[in-house]
Order: C-alpha cells, then structure tokens, then sequence
C-alpha cells in the first residue's frame, strides 16, 4: 500500500527535553529509518529565550550527527515567526515538494506504529475528495457501540499528530474570510459546533486578535469545504505539553492519555452521529467556561462603550 512514505516535519521552539524525547519517540517508529525528517526551529520571542532556543538546537545538531532516519534537516529561523506562522510556512513548503506530509510538534510521544498508520491512510484515502486531514490522535478511549470499525471521521480536525495533501492544503484561506458566513449563519455556526462548542469561541478569539491559531483557520477550511478527518479507533499520540511549557496547551490534561498500537482496516467512511456526540461532549466545556472566553471576546467592545 506504501508507495511513498510521507516526510515528517517537526516544530520545535524553547523544549528542549520535550523535544529529545518525541525524536525518541519517532525514531522508535517502524519506517522511521526510511523517513525524511525536517525540523523547523522557532527563534526566540524575547532575549530571556535564547538560552532555551539554543538548547533546542543542540538537540538538533547531535541529531544530525547520529543517523536514526533516512535524512534529517534542520531549518533554524534567525527570528521569532510565531507557532502559526511557523507550521502554515513549514508545512506548506514540504507539501510544495513532496505533496503530503506528517506533522509533529515537539511534545508528542507516538505508538510504535504511527508512521505506518499514517502513512498507510494518507496513500488510502489520498483520492478521496471527502477527506481533507488524517489524525494519529483520537480523544476518545472508548468508541460508542455504533461504531466498530478501525477508524472514523469527524469534522473536527486535530493538531496533535496529523497529516495532509498539498491538494488541501493549497486551498485553505488563511484570513478566514469564510468566517462571516458562520456570523450570519445560526445553521451552519451550529453545525461547525456540532463537534464542540469552543469551536466558533476559538475563531472568534483568532478574529479580534486574541489568539494566533493556525489550526482554528484549517478547521474552518475543511469545514467548509466538507473535508473530514479521519481518526483512528485506538490512539496512537500523546501530548506531554500540557505542563504549562507549550505555547497553547496551559496546564490541562490531555483528552486521551492511553496510547498502543493495533491491527487496522481501512475503509470508506461516513460520518457517526454518535462519534460526534462524544466528541461534542470532550469539547464543549462548562458554561462557566464558555461564558469567560465570550467576555474575552467581547470585553474590548464593551470597553469602548462604557468609555464613550
């Protein structure tokens, strides 16, 4: 099925131990000797992170010099780009090359194997006009009864380990102009929230500048497009950011934290009204929550306001 393995491209900024350790864990994947690895390597913010920042990129050099994959290139920006400028750059110039790829960021540990599923449901589903990313993640531990195949699909797209094709990505509006559509659509903002209700909080918050989020303009892509995301039934990531070291993730828990590997069949897919449901249920959030990230979102507004 593996015609052309999918290059690997990891992002990595101040981490340096998170990083050691998903290099670790990437090269501990079957086909990670046959893959080529590209690693782009954030400047630092402020001067406080130069010490970390090169750190980061002495991992990266003794990488370099022990051969655990098929290539390895390091691409050490001089300036602070941003995470979301740092992967919509980085991942499209691998896709101009290769047309699909796998993407890491530097706080991931991977099932033994992850390169395989991933790289066997990009070359499966590659075709498929209906599928815009596959995901190596699933924060789902255990899938309704409805749903007993080996993988699914959601609309929801994920950051946490994933893949894509040049032909998606080639069509995605980064000023997320398709945003005004769901603003005056009640339908359609319900449906980009059938998966979970911080779905349009995220892209308000990336419209009044709040945010930089890459990964909030993909979904908004895919979902308009009609792109799904295929998940696996067994999860095959996990984050070990969430300790308050990574740019997004804070101090929260990961939604999954049982990772292995398993036997897998791949297959045309349709979406499960009850995959959604339990996805919609991880998501959501409290409405205690919900209700702090609509004041963020409205507070300059009201400020202006009560300051006429």
């Amino acid at each position: 099925m593996r015609n052309t393995l999918a290059p690997v491209v990891v992002f990595a900024y101040n981490r340096p131990v998170h990083l050691q350790r998903t290099l670790d864990a990437l090269a501990a994947c079957r086909l990670a000797d046959q893959s080529i690895v590209h690693v782009f390597a954030d400047g630092p913010r402020k001067p406080e992170a130069a010490d970390a920042v090169a750190a980061v990129r002495d991992v990266l050099a003794r990488e370099a010099n022990a051969p655990r994959f098929a290539a390895f290139h390091i691409h050490a920006s001089p300036v602070n780009l941003g995470l979301a400028n740092s992967i919509i750059g980085g991942v499209g110039q691998v896709l101009a090359e290769r047309g699909r790829v796998i993407v890491l960021e530097d706080d991931l540990l991977l099932s033994a194997d992850f390169l395989e599923f991933m790289n066997d449901c990009l070359e499966f589903y590659e075709g498929d006009a209906g599928i815009g990313a596959i995901s190596g993640f699933s924060p789902l531990n255990v899938l309704p009864a409805s749903c007993s195949d080996d993988v699914y699909l959601t609309f929801r797209n994920c950051s946490h380990g994933w893949g894509t094709w040049s032909r998606v990505w080639k069509c995605v509006d980064w000023t997320a102009s398709g945003a005004a559509r769901l603003a005056s659509d009640h339908g359609l903002r319900r449906a980009f929230n059938r998966e979970g209700n911080d779905r349009y909080d995220r892209l308000r918050r990336q419209l009044a500048g709040r945010i930089d989020s890459w990964s909030i303009r993909f979904g908004l892509s895919l979902f308009l497009s009609q792109r799904a995301t295929v998940y696996p039934a067994v999860n095959r990531v996990r984050n070990i950011g969430f300790d308050g070291s990574g740019v997004h993730c804070g101090t929260d828990v990961s939604k999954n934290d049982v990772m292995s590997e398993a036997a897998y069949q791949l297959k045309s897919l349709r979406l499960n009204p009850d995959v959604q449901d339990a996805f919609h249920a991880i998501y959501s959030g409290s409405f205690r929550g919900r209700l702090s990230r609509e004041i963020l979102v409205l507070w300059p507004r009201l400020a202006g306001w009560l300051g006429r």
